[in-house]
């Protein structure tokens, strides 16, 4: 079995919640405009896409890699269906706990709606939760090939001390306001690479995608609480 370590799973679950450095760097126009772009559409649609995860050595090869399809729709909820392995992780929105599901050993994960949030996991951006020009430092790299000509890619680098992780990569499309890839390297130098493809927005995605249930005689794991 090929089981997936939580930092993994939960996108290098990453930034606390503290004090705000004295010097913070404002992003180009353009670049400010894009990213407001970005904001906007994740919080205020849904959508279904084709994701591919893999964990980086320090390196940058390859290590690991599962796939599956990723749901999101408002008000900040997720679903991630790992095909590779059956692992489910679901995020009912703001408030509310997060479940990821171990099916090989019959073992669920509840994460408390205290750590459920951007601040603990990186990944509800792609939600629309959270504020990327308030949260983050932002600057236009070369960080690899990227996926499509045209691609942008930024950097995100908490302003607040004491995060979890160092840094974020977002690659997008310009054109369409989307995230083709995040890349999250956190304290502990673990490194994962989300590409998404297949991007449908508004595909008509039903409430019971968001929801559910401890499957009978599962061993639970509370965290954070």
């Amino acid at each position: 079995m090929w089981s997936v370590p939580r930092l993994d799973v939960l996108g290098a679950v990453a930034a606390a919640c503290i004090l705000a450095t004295p010097q913070q760097q404002a992003p180009a126009p353009g670049v400010e405009l894009l990213v407001e772009r970005i904001q906007e559409k994740y919080r205020q649609t849904e959508l279904q896409a084709h994701f591919v995860q893999s964990r980086l050595s320090r390196l940058g090869s390859v290590m690991t890699t599962v796939e599956g399809t990723l749901y999101i729709s408002t008000p900040g909820r997720m679903r991630w269906e790992y095909r590779t392995n059956g692992q489910l992780l679901v995020a009912g929105g703001p408030g509310r706990e997060t479940y990821l599901y171990l099916p090989e050993d019959n073992v669920v994960q509840v994460i408390q709606s205290s750590l459920a949030n951007t601040s603990e996991m990186p990944i509800l951006y792609l939600a629309g939760r959270g504020n990327l020009r308030r949260d983050f430092d932002i600057r236009v790299v070369e960080w690899g090939v990227p996926l499509s000509r045209g691609n942008v890619q930024l950097e995100l680098r908490p302003r607040r001390s004491g995060a979890a992780f160092e840094r974020l990569i977002l690659e997008v499309d310009p054109l369409q306001a989307t995230i083709t890839r995040l890349v999250t390297y956190d304290n502990l130098r673990n490194t994962l690479d989300y590409q998404f493809h297949d991007v449908q927005f508004d595909p008509g995605l039903s409430d019971e995608l968001f929801e559910f249930d401890i499957p009978e005689g599962a061993y639970v794991i509370h965290i954070g609480g």
